[in-house]
């Protein structure tokens, strides 16, 4: 049974405020006065940025394994559409699958192989997230610690040949595109180390609390919710006192990531991509 489309739209706006409302509902914020971090969220605000930047690279670099030579400044437009989107339309995937339909009907593109471009850049991140958030555990979980790293470490012969396997047009860029796509993490979670260690740098747990940063992305980009907003807010506020930020401050350290996140991705609403003389 297919599912309508406006019918799924209502129940991930239904999600988000029913997240939301859960996350507001369960903090106490009476007893805490603290005055949010503005200097520590605008350094947040530019290596959320940065992150983005390094990304387009990433992205424009799997273009050209299909033959998709672009300038920069329409690669950057077009990543930065693509993150508007991703905001706009329920889900963490609605970006990719708009850019899908740009290349393919606007670019001439085989939207197959476009697909296939987002589908591994999306993969690559995703693994990433999973990596870096499994190596902060590992002291936390000493029990598992042998079993973690041994998945860890099997996971990249594994990646290596699922590439070659099932992405064999993008397996050229393994190394190169995964190393981007650690760097674009490790931009994303000193800028929210920054604002989280401001916020509580007596107690706060570093390894824990990237930890938490790393999977929460994960969270947000499952199609679930509206952009991802109300996943995040929920992990930090289950999870964050484990990290040694209480229960506002996590909500207050979420709520400044996500505001991060709309912030950088609005831009795309306003730029305006060049068509193909071909597609009109």
């Amino acid at each position: 049974m297919k599912v309508p489309s406006v019918l799924k739209a209502a129940l991930r706006w239904a999600g988000t405020l029913a997240a939301l409302s859960y996350v507001v509902w369960k903090t106490d914020f009476s007893g805490f006065n603290a005055q949010f971090p503005i200097g520590a969220w605008m350094a947040l605000l530019f290596f959320y940025f940065a992150s983005k930047l390094l990304s387009a690279i990433r992205s424009k670099r799997l273009l050209e394994c299909i033959h998709f030579k672009s300038n920069t400044t329409f690669n950057l437009k077009l990543y930065a559409k693509g993150m508007f989107y991703n905001l706009l339309l329920p889900g963490g995937v609605g970006g990719d699958a708009w850019k899908v339909w740009f290349l393919s009907k606007k670019r001439n593109l085989g939207w197959k192989e476009t697909a296939g471009v987002f589908l591994y850049e999306r993969l690559s991140g995703m693994a990433a997230l999973l990596g870096l958030g499994g190596l902060l555990l590992l002291p936390k979980f000493p029990e598992y610690r042998a079993l973690i790293l041994a998945l860890l470490l099997l996971a990249l012969p594994l990646g290596w040949w699922l590439s070659k396997r099932l992405f064999s047009a993008f397996h050229s860029e393994f190394l190169v595109g995964n190393s981007l796509s650690v760097g674009v993490q490790l931009l994303q979670g000193i800028g929210f180390l920054m604002l989280a260690y401001t916020v509580n740098a007596e107690e706060l747990n570093v390894g824990l609390a990237c930890a938490l940063f790393f999977l929460s992305s994960v969270a947000s980009a499952l199609p679930l919710s509206v952009g991802g907003i109300g996943a995040r807010e929920l992990l930090f506020l289950w999870l964050g006192p484990q990290t040694g930020l209480s229960g506002p401050e996590a909500i207050a350290v979420s709520f400044g990531v996500t505001l991060a996140h709309i912030l950088v991705s609005l831009p795309g609403a306003f730029l305006r991509l060049e068509e193909s003389k071909d597609s009109k």
